[in-house]
């Protein structure tokens, strides 16, 4: 779990792209509950901000889709 935030942003900046929470998970290898917390800490520090989308698929109607960025965004 140690690194978990650290790995999530290698993530966004290996893929340069917003990305959803299981497209997190499938290029970190993190479980679920590890990116969870980490974007939730980036997002508490004004790295990431998210928007709801609608999702194509079984499961969910709506999934989050999280955009970072290298410089802390305004309040």
């Amino acid at each position: 779990m140690a690194n978990a935030a650290y790995k999530v942003r290698e993530a966004f900046k290996k893929e340069n792209k917003p990305l959803t929470a299981f497209q997190i998970k499938e290029v970190t290898n993190l479980k679920a509950n590890e990116v969870s917390m980490a974007l939730c800490y980036l997002k508490k520090q004004r790295y990431v901000t998210r928007e709801l989308i609608p999702h194509v698929g079984m499961g969910r109607k709506n999934v989050f889709l999280y955009t970072y960025s290298l410089e802390k965004l305004p309040k």
